[in-house]
């Protein structure tokens, strides 16, 4: 069970609050270090890197911290409280996807947002090919965007050793507390877009654990499984690497 405290706190804080979102994971996620100290988060980044490469050297697992640690120090920034990624094992090809989550104290001028407020900002916003939607969760009524991006790998985490451009899917599921000025934010990723139906799935899955506590717990009837709905123009990209990664099966995965 993971959670989250407003102001990006975690349950390991050394401050002492009442968690107001939790959540399920499966175990078989790495996580990324974003409740670290600034002083910590190097090290703790060395150790994530030695699971991830079990058969890793000093050089490559400090090289691995290096890359994510501008990463993390943004998703630090931007007040994520939670950061994890899987790597799966499809039949020997490996792939990967990212989650995260973050319970915003606030939205724009405090204003007590809907589901139905947000998705027709959104859709102002998004660009031609996003698609926008409301969905039910067991938590209450959220919003659902699906985009895709075009990002550029670095050359340590390809099989050609050369960057190399992709496409890159998201999920984004806004979950507004109406009691609250609150928003409850998980983002999926993933550069393989050829499981992409194995990971919305997974997606899904995970939001739907989602339970707010406190007086900001939306009442809802239980939903419907959203129908998963990729975004336009799937490419095929795989995420390789130059040594053995601590890769999961896809049961090791759900659970």
């Amino acid at each position: 069970m993971s959670t989250m405290f407003p102001g990006g706190g975690s349950a390991d804080s050394t401050v002492v609050a009442t968690p107001r979102l939790t959540f399920r994971v499966p175990p078989a996620f790495f996580e990324f270090p974003v409740h670290e100290t600034e002083e910590q988060v190097g090290q703790a980044l060395i150790e994530l890197a030695q699971d991830v490469y079990p058969q890793g050297t000093p050089e490559l697992w400090f090289q691995y911290a290096a890359t994510q640690l501008p990463v993390v120090a943004e998703m630090m920034e931007a007040g994520v409280s939670y950061a994890g990624f899987c790597l799966l094992d499809l039949d020997g090809r490996r792939s990967t996807a990212t989650v995260t989550g973050a319970l915003l104290e606030s939205v724009p001028d405090g204003r007590k947002m809907t589901a139905a407020s947000v998705a027709a900002e959104l859709a102002g916003l998004s660009g031609e090919g996003a698609q926008v939607e409301t969905v039910w969760l067991t938590a209450g009524e959220a919003v659902v965007r699906f985009t895709a991006d075009v990002t550029t790998l670095p050359a340590e985490v390809t099989d050609s050793g050369r960057p190399e451009d992709v496409e890159v899917g998201k999920i984004a599921v806004f979950l507004p507390l109406r009691r609250e000025a609150e928003m409850v934010l998980f983002e999926l990723s993933t550069p393989c877009m050829q499981d992409w139906d194995l990971y919305s799935d997974l997606f899904f899955t995970i939001v739907n654990t989602i339970e707010v506590h406190g007086e900001s717990a939306v009442e809802a009837p239980v939903p419907e499984q959203p129908a998963d709905v990729p975004p336009s123009g799937p490419a095929d990209a795989t995420n390789g690497v130059h040594v053995p990664v601590q890769a999961q099966s896809v049961r090791d995965v759900f659970g």
